[in-house]
């Protein structure tokens, strides 16, 4: 009777043992899907509450350069530059092709080809740098090609968060 007794013992003492090792592994999984269920949240709060507007685009007739102010028309702070992705859509002088170049950032400027720069922010006045609701940035940008006069030029920015803007003017 005492052998049955301590079988059983160790049988159930295995199975709370096993019960509290098996928990752990649930419980972090749970906790990883809540992270990610957070992670989530908190992108399609910023999403939400991120939106730019590209207000003017300028070009310097026949040449690489073109510059363009992009305003923050919504809560969301705008700092990581670096992760921006700016496309030029244009006609290229030399050719006649219509091009499009994904431009690199660089932090100063003049931009070289290929590159663009965040050249003056106005209205800076809540966080030097930041751009802020209300507040604009210009941006110096230089194509690959010489721009051909006349035709289309399309500027596409997106923001670290994915928040795309568009404008097309006719090139100078």
């Amino acid at each position: 009777m005492g052998l049955s007794v301590a079988i059983s013992g160790g049988i159930i003492m295995f199975g709370i043992v096993y019960l509290m090792f098996s928990l752990g592994g649930i419980t972090d999984k749970i906790l990883s899907v809540s992270d990610s269920s957070v992670q989530r949240t908190n992108l399609e709060n910023k999403l939400v509450k991120t939106q730019i507007s590209i207000n003017s685009i300028s070009n310097t007739p026949l040449s690489t350069n073109v510059s363009f102010v992009i305003e923050n028309k919504n809560i969301e702070k705008l700092w990581e530059f670096e992760k921006f992705n700016v496309f030029l859509t244009y006609t290229d002088l030399i050719s006649g092709l219509v091009k499009t170049d994904e431009l690199t950032y660089v932090n100063t400027c003049p931009a070289t080809s290929g590159k663009w720069c965040p050249s003056s922010f106005g209205n800076d006045s809540i966080e030097p740098k930041i751009l802020n609701y209300g507040e604009t940035l210009t941006i110096n940008a230089v194509a690959n090609n010489a721009l051909q006069g006349g035709t289309s030029l399309t500027v596409i920015i997106s923001t670290q968060n994915g928040v795309v803007a568009t404008k097309s003017v006719t090139s100078l």
